[in-house]
């Protein structure tokens, strides 16, 4: 048996010999010369360097898996000279006895030459061969056994039998350990192939994992190990790619290709694809022009190092390909199709019609093709695209189920209703299975990446099936199922984080949350340096920013928050339906933008209308949703602010709904988008009469909250915590002394039945807002901000301007006491002091508002923010609301002071008689409705529930 091996071995390394010479003849030029004219004594002194040299590189060189976006590929990290001196060695040797372990290494030797070269057939046949060997001699302490077995993981990953490629790149990382330890190079390298595997299967959070894992130990030897800590960088860019952070993504390559630059010639291969890799990530980001820019420098660099065969090459057709994509998105589609075609022949003849690489540019053609209404051409493309993926990938792979919605958006396209129905039935219950895979081990800043990239999914099947539901009546089902299951999702999230840590008595969970607050406290004094301030007291923003997120990660995954607050929310609507009364109607607003081949940038508005007594949901459909946000909006607010007769906005923003909530003596209404800024209460009717006046109207988070009851318990704090009238010590700053008196009477009404901590002038600053401990009512009465992001200037509101562009939390929020004091002074703070009397809503959200009942923000424009599709307002609305509030009152616009106090004080005064809080606010605004008539002075407020 062994002397039939041993004939085997050396056929085939005759075999791989031959065909690598035929194939590169140049690269061996030079070893046929010194085997020719070598005189003995030369080469026997060759012979003796070259074994030494070749028993270092042994010991040196490794294979990195690089992660690309729809292609994955390595790089050999092979030390210098070292392709020539086994070159040189196996030529040399020609006659010369060889040990069985020299033959194995050779062995895996032209298995590597042929896996560089993509012969794909030979480079197996050798490995496994070369496996064979070794385990044969017992020869598995041996480095180059583990080096065959990850090479063999990087082939079949390449060939994309992923199982098989798990299965060695377990085995080689296993052997690395028990062999070099968990700090060796071997170790990390196969460390870095398993994450690339993990990304490659859709396991994000598994590669995650990894990555961490070596950032830890490669961050250390980074200066040592250049291009290995280039690739970690790459692959981890990828990674954040996928995972909908482009933006961090786009900064991770940039860094990789900064420090691949110092190693790799610009011609080379792999530095080739990190550019490919950062032009993709700038086209991610909006950055077309300089996405084209190296786009084109790339592929002028591939044709210029594969002269006569780059546009036969597979790394050429790979760049091609994602420049299609850049070409399509500035609407140049005959450039597209024509990169496309050109891709898909090239991979075709290189990789064979089932192949990964093949089936990307398959799909991305049929979809360029069913765009541009040419559906013959696209459906035998992503059929045959489908076809590969599931057979070479899990059923629920992302790459699986975009073939399928890509299927079922054409057979949408094709009028072929069930069929589409039958593909987006698929891929929304997988869809619903990764947010709840995902979710739970991301920090909140991840969870909306992830959702910001999973939600137009959502907005393509709500448009088909708004479009067909009446005459596939399930359609409607699954569209109630899958809004109710992710309105809100980030705020349910973060509101589900805090309720869990409060709710368990785990000491250390609740130290870990204190941490977390604490480095997020850090945080906001940090945004308020400026950048000299932070050179001068030596912080480093960045990793601070990178501790609160990982520390948020830990708590979210040990708490299980989120897993438990999502299947509360997969309520259906018949359950909210058995909870509304006689009288009672829900308006489930839901904001979406049309469909036509795409996603368009126009909206439209879908009513979903819930009644005791009707079976189903009633569906309004607005397609003018341009419309209601921009001209009507803007109508609407000119004659609030210039106490104006309105006459149009009951028909733009209610008339649709009049029939189908008549007779209803109170209406809940779940709102979105522009909804979020326009209080229905205002509307006023052709008979002169506002909406106030007939319906009882309460505005919800998710029509799911009403089937909640009130959590706050009357035997707990009963405490109000009162704060006004701040002393802002600046000139440019209006003094409010009608707050002081807006605190007083409250303070009156509340005093006899609860306890009083009130704050005013001097004592209205942060710090003391800051120690709020669950009070039932929580009042605040000063000057409120809020800025559009293109408003944002430097250093405005005590934050940097990168920052607050950044964050939308950051730019809305209260102006307490020594708001203006730096400003008057001209000097800095430093990194410990918090209290500079800007007071966002990014540390609103780090309030102790657990069983809070109330909080009234009794300040101009509180309700406002940047409003997102589907999760309400970010501002100081949200923040509250996480914080714990069970309710918040908020204003939408400038309010008048008097009319503020008068509305305030009768709200108070009503509660304190018996009302609830609803019917109180209710009575005190038609109270002043009697008085002042205009909606400016009784309008600005809505009361928002939980």
């Amino acid at each position: 048996m062994s002397f039939f091996l041993n004939v085997v071995f050396k056929t085939i390394l005759f075999l791989s010999f031959f065909f690598l010479t035929h194939n590169s003849i140049a690269q061996f030029g030079v070893g046929n010369m010194l085997k020719n004219k070598a005189e003995k004594l030369v080469k026997d002194k060759l012979k003796e360097k070259t074994e030494e040299k070749r028993d270092s590189y042994d010991t040196l060189s490794f294979n990195y898996a690089i992660a690309f976006l729809d292609k994955t590929e390595s790089f050999e990290n092979q030390q210098k000279g070292e392709g020539l001196i086994k070159t040189a060695d196996f030529l040399l040797s020609d006659g010369e006895p060889q040990t069985e372990l020299e033959s194995a290494r050779d062995i895996y030797d032209f298995g590597r030459l042929n896996y560089k070269m993509r012969n794909q057939f030979m480079a197996e046949t050798n490995l496994k061969l070369a496996k064979l060997k070794y385990e044969q001699l017992s020869a598995r302490n041996e480095p180059n056994y583990y080096k065959t077995l990850g090479l063999l993981g990087l082939l079949y990953s390449d060939m994309g039998r992923y199982s098989k490629a798990g299965e060695y790149t377990e085995k080689a990382l296993d052997g690395w350990e028990k062999l070099q330890g968990k700090e060796s190079i071997g170790y990390l390298a196969e460390l870095n192939n398993f994450a690339v595997l993990q990304i490659n299967l859709g396991n994000f959070i598994e590669a995650e994992r990894i990555i961490m894992q070596l950032e830890e130990k490669l961050s250390a030897e980074k200066d040592n190990e250049m291009l290995p800590y280039a690739i970690y960088l790459n692959n981890e860019a990828i990674l954040n790619q996928y995972m909908g952070r482009a933006d961090k993504a786009l900064g991770l390559m940039d860094d990789c290709t900064e420090i691949a630059k110092e190693s790799l010639t610009e011609k080379n291969s792999t530095y080739l694809q990190f550019l490919t890799n950062k032009a993709i990530l700038e086209q991610e980001n909006g950055n077309l022009e300089r996405a084209e820019m190296l786009f084109q420098n790339v592929l002028d660099l591939q044709e210029s190092r594969m002269k006569l065969n780059a546009k036969n090459d597979p790394d050429y057709a790979h760049m091609k390909s994602n420049i299609a994509a850049l070409y399509a998105e500035k609407g140049e589609y005959d450039k597209a199709k024509e990169a496309l075609l050109l891709s898909l022949e090239i991979y075709k003849e290189e990789f064979g019609e089932e192949h990964l690489t093949t089936a990307g540019t398959q799909s991305d053609l049929g979809n360029l093709y069913r765009f541009l209404g040419q559906n013959e051409k696209a459906e035998p493309l992503l059929q045959s695209a489908l076809y590969t993926r599931e057979r070479k990938l899990s059923k629920t792979h992302p790459k699986v189920v975009k073939s399928q919605e890509d299927l079922a958006l054409w057979f949408w396209s094709n009028g072929q209703m069930e069929s589409a129905a039958s593909y987006f039935t698929k891929v929304m219950k997988t869809s619903q299975e990764f947010i709840k895979d995902y979710f739970p081990a991301l920090s909140e800043a991840e969870k909306t990446k992830y959702w910001e990239q999973l939600k137009p999914r959502f907005f393509r099947f709500y448009n088909f099936a708004l479009e067909n539901y009446k005459e596939y009546p399930q359609l409607l089902d699954d569209f109630m199922r899958y809004r109710l299951s992710t309105k809100g999702i980030l705020l349910s999230a973060s509101t589900a984080l805090r309720n869990t840590i409060f709710s368990q008595n785990d000491e250390e969970l609740t130290a870990l949350y204190e941490r977390w607050l604490d480095q997020k406290q850090q945080l906001a004094n940090a945004y308020a340096l400026s950048d000299e301030e932070i050179n001068e007291q030596s912080l480093n923003v960045d990793s601070l920013e990178s501790a609160t997120n990982q520390t948020e990660k830990e708590l979210s995954v040990r708490s299980e928050a989120f897993s438990s607050a999502y299947e509360d929310k997969n309520t259906d609507y018949e359950t909210i339906l058995k909870e509304l009364k006689n009288g009672e109607v829900m308006v489930e607003i839901v904001q979406y933008p049309i469909f036509n081949k795409q996603l368009t940038t126009k909206n439209a508005y879908a009513y979903v209308i819930l009644k005791k007594g009707v079976g189903k949901p009633e569906i309004v459909i607005n397609k003018d949703g341009d419309l209601l946000e921009n001209r009507y909006y803007a109508y609407y607010n000119n004659v609030i602010n210039q106490k104006m007769k309105d006459e149009y906005s009951y028909a733009q923003f209610w008339k649709k709904l009049e029939n189908k909530v008549l007779g209803a003596s109170r209406i809940y209404i779940s709102p979105d988008g522009i909804y979020n800024q326009v209080n229905m209460n205002t509307m006023q009717q052709p008979n002169g009469k506002y909406l106030i006046e007939n319906h009882d109207i309460r505005y919800i988070g998710h029509p799911n909250d009403i089937l909640f009851k009130k959590t706050a318990q009357p035997s707990g704090n009963q405490t109000a915590f009162l704060m006004g009238d701040p002393n802002f010590n600046s000139k440019s700053i209006a003094q409010l002394p009608g707050t002081q008196k807006e605190i007083e009477s409250i303070s009156e009404y509340l005093s006899p039945s609860m306890k009083m901590q009130k704050y005013l002038n001097n004592d209205a600053t942060e710090s003391n807002l800051k120690q709020v401990k669950s009070p039932k009512y929580l009042h605040l009465a000063s000057h409120g901000y809020f800025l559009e992001d293109k408003q944002a200037n430097d250093n405005l509101f005590g934050v940097q301007l990168q920052y607050i562009r950044q964050n939308p939390l950051l730019r809305s929020g209260l102006l307490l006491t020594g708001a203006g004091a730096d400003q008057a002074s001209g000097s800095s703070q430093s990194f410990n002091q918090s209290d500079n009397g800007f007071f966002s809503a990014y540390e609103a959200i780090n309030l102790n508002l657990n069983n809070t009942e109330m909080v009234v923000l009794s300040a101009c424009e509180t309700g406002k923010g940047d409003v997102k599709a589907g999760e309400g307002v970010y501002g100081l609305q949200r923040a509250f609301i996480v914080a714990g509030a069970e309710s918040l009152v908020m204003s939408l616009w400038k309010v008048d002071d008097t009319a503020t106090q008068k509305l305030m004080s009768g709200f108070y005064r009503e509660n304190v008689k018996g009302k609830a809080i609803p019917d109180a606010f209710r009575s005190a605004q038609l109270a002043m409705l009697k008085e002042y008539q205009h909606p400016y002075y009784w309008g600005a407020f809505i009361m928002f529930s939980r």
